[in-house]
Formats: structure tokens, C-alpha cells, sequence
């Protein structure tokens, strides 16, 4: 039997993507996780449906647990869990009593490993287009805490041509004065990065003189890595996270939209098993006597095979079954199920799967479209009007949750991809703000946001990549 161990795990600066592999590993395979408020929410969701969620909710100045307690927790849940994930924002080690952690487990005999994560400290000045080193610039760099201990006043300044603080938000005017006392010319540029890396990123720049005003003025708020040196000049020719389009996405596979720009997942719908499979089991049960099999999503086809998996059948169910699929990506899960497609239209989309049948006929054809439940009837519609018996097979269905905190300040688009994530928006939102790009992926999904008054247009290159 595998022993007990804790792992204290960076969860990186914010962008859920800086995770390490290793560190992705490990949140799915946790027993118990216990996390800073600091780190990406959608790293939660890559935990198994067992696991324990702790939030200790460590932040400047308030802490649900005190540092003695979470130790205590760690200890306790190490004794009870064979894989405990201590997930810490940024890296463990750098300024986030990582080693008190761990000095606490060693003591109590307790198993540990350190997975290092991304420090904020130079992720968030790079997606802020400022390098910390730059050969014409300065070839040192140090990192700060700007967070004192409490009753120590003073703030060291060390000698580098380049320095970073973490967590100085609040003592901001006290790490001018230090600067300014220790020799640093007033008219040196200075940058904070609130929110390094993630899609509401700010970046506010000047100089030593007048930044305290500066970010008095714009309201400057934690977290935020505070840069100091020469190398902030090069924010406005480098800043080029700024430049990427934000777009917001609230239905499922937000990776498949990566090249549009920066993707904002607050998923609106989860996808779940029917209660019910009484009536899909029967014509599982008689996949042979069909002439076609239509697939119009990844997820259906994933649902499709577990269900067929889970009464005793396999893909040899299908026969001599045809098999279309709406695009690239449901082709490509269908092929790891070991099929590969005899129709798949270049306009990835039910107009287009629609004009493939109608090339080939379908006259008298026994279809069945495999579909989540209560889902619009165009595509059979346009089936049955081609002349196919079509029938339809629900095996999996949308429900609605409630998104995580979005900022509509910071997001440029919205891409609805289907007309449940629509109805789901409208429910909660009521309206898409003026000043955000409605973008719909196929005609249904865009004449569902019309039904809502949603302005909005077909996105034109669901599938182009620039990576």
C-alpha cells in the first residue's frame, strides 16, 4: 500500500495554463487538496470527483486559518489521505511559507515533496512586456517582499539593477521612500502589474516621483508585482498580452479556441449522464438495424460509447453502420474510439453536414442522431426533409450552473457555442454588455442569441491556429 504523502505544489501566478505537468498530475490524483485563495479556480476542477476541497484562504493580511493551524491541518489529513496536494499560489518557497509547511511535516515524520510552480515575480513582468534582465539594461535582478513582518518598520533595498516586489501593495509609499533613500534616481521608471498573467491584467507605469499618485488615482489593488528599473521602458514596445483579444467562453472545450486570443472559461453548463436510459439502451440495443449514425460534438460521442460500454456492448454494435460527424474534433474522438468517419463536411457546422447527406442522399434512410436531451430539432428537422427516417438518441444532458466571477470591463468577445450556453447567459446575465462582440459557433447558436436580442455573427475561423 502507497504511503501517505503531502505534496506542496505551485499553482503558478494565475494563468491556469502556467501549471507545471507535474503539478497537473498531481491535483487530479489528490485525496484531499487544500488551496490559497490565490491560485486559478479552474485548477480546482481538474480534481476527481472524491476528492477533498479545502479553502485555508490565505491572503495579505486576512487568513481563514492561522499558519500554525494550516500546519496542524496538513499533519491531520497526511494521516488519513494517501495523496494530499498542498496548492500554493505562485511558487511554494518564494515568500509563501512553503518551508514552514514542510519544516512542520518533517517534524511530524511526514512525507513531502516540493513541486516548484511559476513565480509571479517574473511571470507577470513578461506578460506585461517588461524582462527583468536585458544585457543593454541590467544583467541582475533581485525579488522583494514588500509585505513587513509585523513591528519591522524597515525595508531592505538590495543592490540589483532590477528589483521586484511581491506583495507591496499596501506598504507602496514606504518602498518609494526606501528607493528614494537609498539612492534611486526620482525619475526611474516604475511599473505594477495587477493581476499579472490573468485576462484582467493592469499595467500601470511612471516614475518614482509620481507613481504613489498614479496608482492612487487608478485605484491599485492586490495582488500586484511591483517592478522597479530601467527595464519598465521597454513595457510599451513588449506589452504583448495586452494586444490578444479576451474572450469570454461559457460552454465546454475552451482549448479548442486558444488562437482567437485569450481564453476567459466561466463555463455555464455541465454536462451529465440521463437519469434515465431506458429508451436509449433500446436502440443502442439495435445500432445494425440503422443505415447512418450522426455524431455532432465530441461530448455526444464520449456519452454515446460509455453508455454502450455499460450495458456489455462495443463498436462492433455499429456493423455495417455509416458514420458522420459534424467536424474535425468529433472525428478525431470517434477515431480513438477506433471509427473513422464516412462523411465529414468542410463547413463544420449542421448546414454543412445537412448539404454532405443531400449530395449523397438520404432518401429512405435509417438515421439516428445521437444528441443531448432537449436540444433543438433543426438538424433531424433537416434530415427528415431530405427524406431520412430520422430518429434521435439522447445520451447525456446540459444542465445550468452558476459561473465563477467574471469582470465584463476586461473581456473584448463572447463566444456562445451552442444555444443552451445562450439560454444559460441570458438567464443569469439578462443582457450582453454594449461593448462586448457577441460571436456564435454555428447558425442555431446564432438564431438562438437573435430569439434573445443578442447582436451577434457567426465566428468565421473556428478552426484556424496560429500555435
Amino acid at each position: 500500500m502507497a504511503k501517505p504523502k503531502v505534496y506542496l505544489v505551485g499553482a503558478g501566478p494565475g494563468d491556469p495554463e502556467l501549471i507545471t505537468l507535474k503539478g497537473y498530475k498531481l491535483i487530479s490524483q489528490a485525496d484531499v487538496i487544500l488551496h490559497d485563495r490565490l491560485i486559478p479556480t479552474e485548477l480546482l476542477h481538474l480534481a476527481k470527483p472524491t476528492a477533498e476541497i479545502i479553502t485555508v484562504a490565505k491572503s495579505a493580511g486576512a487568513h481563514a486559518l492561522p499558519q500554525d493551524k494550516i500546519n496542524e491541518l496538513l499533519i491531520q489529513k497526511a494521516k488519513t489521505a494517501k495523496v494530499v496536494v498542498r496548492l500554493k499560489g505562485g511558487d511554494p518557497y518564494l515568500f509563501g511559507r512553503g518551508a514552514e509547511e514542510t519544516q512542520a511535516l518533517a517534524d511530524a515524520g511526514i512525507d513531502f515533496e516540493v513541486v516548484p510552480g511559476i513565480t509571479s515575480a517574473l511571470a507577470a513582468p513578461a506578460y506585461a512586456g517588461i524582462p527583468p534582465t536585458h544585457r543593454d539594461y541590467t544583467s541582475n535582478v533581485a525579488i522583494v517582499t514588500g509585505h513587513r513582518r509585523q513591528g519591522k518598520t524597515e525595508l531592505e533595498i538590495p543592490k540589483a539593477g532590477t528589483v521586484i516586489f511581491l506583495m507591496g501593495v499596501a506598504n507602496l509609499e514606504k518602498i518609494i521612500d526606501s528607493l528614494l533613500k537609498d539612492g534611486w534616481n526620482s525619475n526611474t521608471p516604475i511599473a505594477a502589474i495587477e493581476n499579472g498573467t490573468c485576462y484582467n491584467q493592469r499595467v500601470l507605469t511612471g516614475t518614482l516621483d509620481n507613481f504613489l499618485l498614479i496608482a492612487t488615482k487608478a485605484d491599485l489593488k492586490p495582488p500586484a508585482v511591483i517592478v522597479v528599473g530601467k527595464v519598465v521602458e521597454l513595457h510599451e514596445k513588449l506589452r504583448w498580452f495586452e494586444k490578444k483579444p479576451r474572450i469570454l467562453v461559457v460552454g465546454t472545450h475552451p482549448e479548442k479556441y486558444a488562437h482567437l486570443g485569450t481564453i476567459v472559461h466561466r463555463p455555464m453548463i455541465k454536462l451529465i449522464p440521463l437519469d434515465d436510459y431506458s429508451e436509449a439502451d433500446k436502440k443502442l440495443k439495435k445500432l445494425s438495424s440503422f443505415d447512418w449514425l450522426v455524431f455532432t460534438s465530441t461530448n455526444g460521442v464520449k456519452f454515446f460509447f460509455q453508455r454502450l460500454f455499460d450495458i456489455g456492448l462495443d463498436a462492433r454494435a455499429l456493423g455495417s453502420v455509416k458514420v458522420a460527424a459534424i467536424g474535425t474534433t468529433t472525428a478525431e474522438m470517434l477515431r480513438t474510439f477506433g471509427i473513422l468517419t464516412d462523411i465529414q463536411p468542410t463547413e463544420e457546422t449542421s448546414v454543412g453536414l445537412l448539404r454532405e447527406f443531400e449530395k449523397i442522399g438520404v432518401q429512405d434512410k435509417n438515421v439516428l442522431l445521437v444528441r443531448p436531451k432537449d436540444t433543438p430539432p433543426a438538424l433531424g428537422e433537416g434530415l427528415t426533409q431530405l427524406g431520412a427516417k430520422c430518429e434521435q438518441l439522447a445520451v447525456y444532458e446540459n444542465i445550468e450552473i452558476d459561473p465563477d466571477d467574471i469582470d465584463f470591463d476586461f473581456i473584448d468577445q463572447i463566444l456562445f457555442t451552442s444555444a443552451s450556453t445562450v439560454r444559460a447567459f441570458i438567464k443569469y446575465f439578462h443582457s450582453v454588455p454594449e461593448h462586448i462582440k457577441a460571436l456564435c459557433l454555428g447558425p442555431s447558436t446564432l438564431e438562438e442569441a437573435k430569439k434573445h436580442n443578442i447582436k451577434a455573427e457567426l465566428l468565421r475561423n473556428p478552426k484556424a491556429s496560429n500555435i
